[in-house]
């Protein structure tokens, strides 16, 4: 237990980083008009859609890192790296084919935004899509560094880049520090600096110290197709998973959600930011579980591995479950700290009733679909998640809104409490097969 919570801290402060980049951008967004904090949220969450498929199929890196590790092959694993810094950069390129089409996705999927809204979502969109190259980059390395253990090595880049973030996003918006006045592109512009040096840091220090030459081979940089495909058919399938989870809970459940009316649109706003709060401490330490897994499972020693993901799970849940019984005893405090319109209290305090219920399973998700990745079993969970999001949370909710609209919000957010509890029982019904044991997952 001890070692995920050592591993795993560094990994979830990480994590928050990622929330802090967006609520800082929101913030200076806010202090130039409504407009503006209004544009923020459709142009990430498509910019999102692109990069969390790629963040979430770049954990093939810590999984083949690990398991390599586990060989004793110590000097493969900057090798195994690079080949996560090229395939990342090349989805990050790939992805520029999309940088036209901002404009008519906005248009066509928000046909009441006014022109200059439409105009700002699409600014902000093209202008973070030019970073999402260095922001693969970046994430392939930030793996290798997870899978060797050293994550306060990852942390001090990451709050470097956040700093950096802030200084510079602020500094180009208001022409502060000497920098030039961009208005709202100035945000954009200065999330994409900010990463781009995030990268660097990671760089030098992959590079730079004699010991990760010496110790980890990064210095072997060239291209191994077989090492390539081997990390592309370990990291797909998750990054299927993470891209469908992302899509059904920032589109479909929004989207269903919807039907309900502003007071519940803006509910489930409120909730997306507790699960937040829950999900991310979590998804952090499940990401130190990754790595203990995937060593075990790379020397065979599967006890070990088993032992890793039973502690991950009671440290998890503990916390998700605490916060489960936080929601229960001070959800209608917590909504009313976003809002003081009476429909949008009752809409989130009926809500956040929903979301405490799914904490437990959600933890079993958490724990149990970072330990499969550890040890390579990732094309099954996706094309569990696949399914239970088309027929359970897709179809199941769409049946709700149509046959039972009298239940408004709640009755979409008992379908994903379903969706979650599935998931969990699932994936944790996978891990106790052993199905994972298959020596064709190792790297």
């Amino acid at each position: 237990m001890s070692a995920v919570t050592r591993l795993g801290f560094p990994v979830v402060v990480n994590h928050a980083s990622v929330s802090l980049m967006q609520f800082s951008d929101a913030w200076i967004a806010g202090k130039l008009g409504t407009t503006e904090q209004a544009a923020i949220l459709p142009a990430a969450v498509l910019f999102s859609l692109l990069s969390v498929f790629g963040v979430e199929a770049l954990t093939g890196v810590t999984t083949q890192v690990s398991q390599t590790l586990g060989k004793g092959r110590n000097t493969y694993a900057g090798h195994v790296t690079w080949q996560g810094i090229y395939c990342g950069a090349l989805f990050g390129w790939l992805c520029l084919i999309y940088y036209p089409t901002g404009e008519w996705v906005f248009r066509s999927v928000f046909s009441t935004h006014s022109d200059a809204l439409i105009q700002m979502e699409t600014e902000y969109f093209q202008i973070s899509l030019l970073g999402l190259a260095p922001l693969m980059i970046s994430t392939a390395m930030g793996n290798f560094f997870t899978a060797l253990g050293r994550t306060w090595t990852l942390l001090a880049a990451a709050l470097a880049g956040v700093v950096a973030n802030i200084v510079i996003s602020w500094g180009l918006t208001f022409g502060k520090l000497g920098l030039p006045e961009m208005g709202f592109a100035g945000i954009a512009w200065g999330t994409l600096i900010a990463t781009t040096f995030q990268t660097i840091v990671l760089l030098l220090l992959f590079l730079g110290l004699p010991r990760m030459r010496q110790d980890w081979g990064t210095w072997r940089a060239d291209f191994s197709k077989k090492r390539a495909l081997k990390l592309i058919r370990t990291g797909l399938p998750a990054g299927v998973h993470g891209a469908v989870d992302y899509l059904a809970w920032a589109g479909v459940l929004t989207w269903l959600i919807s039907f309900s009316g502003e007071a519940h649109l803006a509910a489930q706003s409120i909730m997306v930011r507790c699960i937040t709060l829950s999900f991310l401490p979590a998804d952090g330490l499940a990401s130190a579980l990754t790595t203990l897994v995937g060593q075990a499972a790379g020397a065979r020693n599967y006890l070990l591995a088993r032992r890793y993901a039973k502690a991950g799970f009671t440290v998890i849940a503990t916390w998700m479950t605490t916060m489960a019984l936080v929601y229960l005893a001070a959800g209608d405090w917590i909504v009313g700290q976003f809002t003081d319109d009476p429909a949008v209290m009752t809409a989130g305090s009926t809500a956040i009733l929903w979301v405490a219920a799914f904490q437990f399973f959600d933890a079993m998700n958490v724990t149990y679909t970072n330990a499969l990745q550890g040890a390579g079993d990732t094309a099954w969970p996706s094309a569990v998640n696949l399914t239970l999001s088309l027929v359970v949370l897709a179809a199941g909710g769409l049946a709700v809104v149509t046959f039972l609209p009298h239940t408004a919000s709640s009755g979409v957010w008992a379908v994903a409490t379903l969706y979650i509890f599935l998931q969990g029982v699932l994936f944790y019904a996978r891990w106790r097969t052993r199905a994972w044991q298959n020596p064709a997952f190792l790297a």
